[in-house]
């Protein structure tokens, strides 16, 4: 066994190596991009194993489940047998975790976990509807749940999160938090918590009791944390009451920090060795994923930036092709232009997965979308909704919630408000009567008599409750007990395509025994849809955002509208942290590439080059504006203005104008 140890340890380069066997009790790895973090990680875990600390004994904390579970399999596959019990979840699951195995802890009993759909419902019902008379003066409730959440994750008042967040409601203040205290209160009666209620009862409960932590220190010595670069306050308070007694190792990347606009506060990582005195710093600047000259870019980018990131990324791999940008008059022959690439690379012999293109938002990538559709190039889009976030899935869901926990008014709203007919008010109404017999069979007659719900839905819906246990017996017949109303529902909004999700959500089901773990795990980490597509190898091309595309990489990489205006976005200038936010966004996409970079860009009207954006507003940072041309190599796709054809006429024949428009009155 431990031959392939060492085996893991010989593979690594000798930073790595010093840092995934330091007997530091604290250390923090600042990784470059490509410089293999989860490699350290992995080896970290795996030498802790070797040196006789029990697997069970290391938790790993990462932001995805995929990630976890990908270190697990890494860590297995080096040692077999030593490494089980090894624990890898996010953030959430392991305070859940904590939350199910000593509820006293935290003085809870029985508690239902609530999704931000939940929370809108809830933000919806409390903030009251926008009347004709009386004007709703409040924030919407999607706005109301993310200064909530914002405000939560970041530690901080309520004022000065709406100062940072919704500046322009600060006279609402009042309002405001009689709305927060209700929702507060609603969630006590019902045994509700939300995302945020997960972290911030077990931060509250380890800053406050000695016992917690040490029991926290008995069931993991070592906390291996990655993605350092995205945590926030809350998450920092979970981790600061143990660092007395347990081992931190944390890997992350100050240059890719982007989550800002959720609470991520980048000065967990910038400001470590405070905050973590007798910390050990190990730098991994060995980029094993680029050439030379993609990282050099990458590197001038950072450079230029008043914070020092002190990053020289050297690649492994040695020279390759310098970048190129491509100039072109509006973002339509932009995208055409990559489209027309992509078919050119395709007839040359190269595959379409080896191709990506990063875009800032989903709104941004509709032009890049069109041009593929237009040329027939098969493409995928990563970035978008999640799987389990999509309405007509929510929809599903409400009624295996309703199965599991009769009392979960939230969930009852929303199957409720499904049905023709059925509002808001009445809705809740019938709630309310629905709590107050929580067993099957009042609660199907009570359906009965409401007379909006169809016998056989109601039928299904006892089959259901006897089935509970069932998982999949229970999706398959909440599918059957729905898809005729949805199918109405959504008609207009790609049903055929919808219905498809389901058979993924079955997928899912089947590997639980529990509905309610079932529903609770996925709550907490919705799959994307992208993951799971993810596993159907197809040759497509890859359309992602940048804020998905953390930890991902291509051998041919596309950024489009690299334009003064967009990077950094206008809304960001003149604020220091979100310029720089904006920075690091760009300098993740240019470290996705592996052997090309290709960026685009407009330019926009001559006369006031890079100066103002489209909208005349003048800008002051434009991330490539002193671009020296050696990093870069330009080439201008425009074209020259044409001279109108128009036949000249002699002046002296112009005898006035005729404004020949109008109608022919007679």
């Amino acid at each position: 066994m431990v031959m392939s140890l060492s085996t893991l340890i010989d593979e690594l380069n000798p930073e790595q190596q010093q840092a995934a066997i330091t007997d530091s009790q604290h250390s923090l790895v600042l990784a470059g991009a490509g410089c293999g973090k989860t490699k350290t990680i992995v080896a970290r875990a795996a030498y802790l194993i070797a040196q006789g600390v029990p697997a069970n004994q290391i938790q790993i904390l990462t932001f995805t489940r995929r990630a976890a579970s990908e270190i697990v399999a890494r860590v297995e596959l080096a040692l077999g047998a030593e490494a089980k019990g090894l624990r890898a979840s996010t953030f959430h699951t392991f305070c859940m975790f904590l939350l199910r195995r000593i509820p006293q802890a935290f003085g809870l009993q029985q508690f239902s976990i609530i999704d931000r759909d939940d929370q809108l419902m809830m933000f919806r019902l409390i903030r009251g509807k926008d009347d004709k008379k009386n004007a709703n003066t409040l924030p919407k409730p999607q706005q109301l749940c993310d200064v909530y959440s914002f405000a939560r994750n970041t530690r901080q008042k309520l004022s000065l999160a709406l100062e940072k967040q919704l500046p322009e409601f600060l006279d609402e203040h009042e309002a405001i938090k009689q709305v927060m205290q209700d929702y507060e209160q609603r969630k006590r009666e019902r045994s509700f918590l939300d995302y945020d209620d997960i972290l911030a009862i077990v931060a509250t409960a380890l800053a406050k009791s000695t016992e917690l932590v040490n029991y926290v220190a008995s069931i993991c010595k070592h906390m291996l944390v990655d993605e350092m670069q995205d945590t926030n306050p809350l998450q920092w308070a979970l981790l600061e009451p143990l660092k007395d007694q347990v081992s931190l190792f944390c890997v992350g990347d100050d240059a890719q920090s982007i989550y800002a606009f959720r609470g991520a506060d980048f000065e967990n990582i910038h400001h470590f060795k405070e905050r973590v005195p007798n910390a050990q710093i190990f730098k991994l600047e060995k980029n094993y994923r680029s050439t030379q000259e993609i990282l050099d870019l990458s590197n001038w980018l950072l450079d230029q930036s008043a914070i020092t990131y002190d990053k020289h990324l050297q690649a492994y791999r040695g020279d390759g092709v310098v970048p190129k940008i491509h100039v072109f008059s509006n973002e339509f022959e932009e995208a055409a232009w990559v489209a027309q690439d992509l078919k050119r690379r395709h007839q040359l012999g190269d595959a379409w997965q080896d191709h990506m293109v990063l875009v800032r938002s989903a709104f941004a990538a509709r032009h890049v979308e069109a041009a593929c559709i237009q040329s027939n190039i098969p493409y995928r889009f990563i970035g978008g909704m999640k799987l389990l976030e999509t309405a007509h899935v929510k929809d599903l869901l409400s009624l295996l919630r309703v199965i599991a926990n009769p009392l979960d008014d939230i969930a009852w709203m929303r199957f409720l408000t499904l049905w023709q007919g059925v509002g808001d008010v009445g809705a809740s109404k019938l709630a309310v009567q629905l709590l107050q017999s929580p067993e099957i069979d009042p609660i199907t007659e009570k359906l009965e008599k409401f007379g909006r719900i169809p016998d056989n839905t109601i039928l299904i819906m006892k089959q259901m409750a006897v089935l509970r246990h069932e998982v999949s017996a229970c999706v398959a017949l909440a599918i059957e007990a729905l898809t005729e109303q949805l199918a109405e529902n959504y008609a207009k909004k790609d049903w055929s395509k919808r219905l498809n999700d389901f058979d993924l959500v079955k997928q899912l089901a089947a590997k639980h025994s529990q509905l309610s773990e079932f529903l609770e795990e996925y709550v907490l980490d919705p799959v994307s849809i992208s993951e799971i597509e993810r596993a159907s190898e197809q040759d497509v091309v890859t359309l992602i955002t940048i804020h998905s595309a953390k930890g991902t990489e291509q051998k041919v990489c596309y950024v489009p509208n690299l334009t003064p205006g967009q990077y950094p976005n206008a809304r960001a200038q003149g604020d220091f942290a979100e310029v720089e936010e904006e920075r690091r966004v760009l300098y993740v996409a240019l470290t996705r590439a592996q052997n090309e970079l290709i960026i685009t860009k407009q330019n926009l009207s001559q006369w006031a080059q890079e100066k103002y954006d489209e909208q005349g507003r003048f800008i002051e940072t434009y991330f490539f504006n002193d671009l020296p041309s050696s990093l870069c190599r330009t080439e201008s796709h425009q074209q020259p203005q044409r001279r109108s054809s128009y036949p000249r006429r002699n002046e002296d024949e112009f005898d006035g104008i005729d404004l020949d428009y109008g109608l022919d009155f007679n």
